[in-house]
């Protein structure tokens, strides 16, 4: 997007004016562009959490306050909210192997590098991750 303000030649407070507006609307559009990264319904992301047919997180994770579950296979979620922001969040469901390549979780958003892919798709949509991220950055 450009923006175009007339200034008369010469003119410095209308040329600074100019790239500030332009500065403005760059920040602004990398804040929705990050604001994107974490979009989803927490409800919904702690649904897919607990469904075995989906995320099954519960598998490996344990979630505070979930009782009859004690898995300690993977690190609990306990405050996983306020170590990681949306972004690295949404890079572990999708494909933890690009952050940490000896990991045993699955990659839940891609297909990629799988050996035996019994899907021809990925196990959670971009949809579904969205709702997780949300469900995860809620913990706090």
């Amino acid at each position: 997007m450009t923006l175009k303000l007339q200034c008369p030649p010469g003119n410095a407070t209308i040329a600074a004016m100019r790239f500030s507006v332009k500065l403005l609307v760059a920040n602004a559009m990398g804040l929705m562009a990050g604001a994107a990264v974490g979009q989803g319904v927490p409800e919904q992301g702690f649904q897919i959490i607990s469904t075995g047919t989906l995320g099954n997180c519960l598998a490996c994770h344990a979630l505070p306050g979930q009782r009859d579950v004690s898995s300690t296979f993977g690190p609990p979620f306990d405050r996983i909210g306020a170590r990681y922001d949306a972004a690295t969040l949404r890079q572990w469901v999708t494909d933890a192997r690009k952050i940490k390549p000896d990991t045993m979780m699955p990659p839940f958003g891609t297909t990629e590098g799988t050996n035996a892919s019994v899907r021809a798709q990925s196990i959670l949509s971009e949809e579904q991750i969205g709702h997780v991220v949300a469900a995860l950055l809620s913990l706090r």
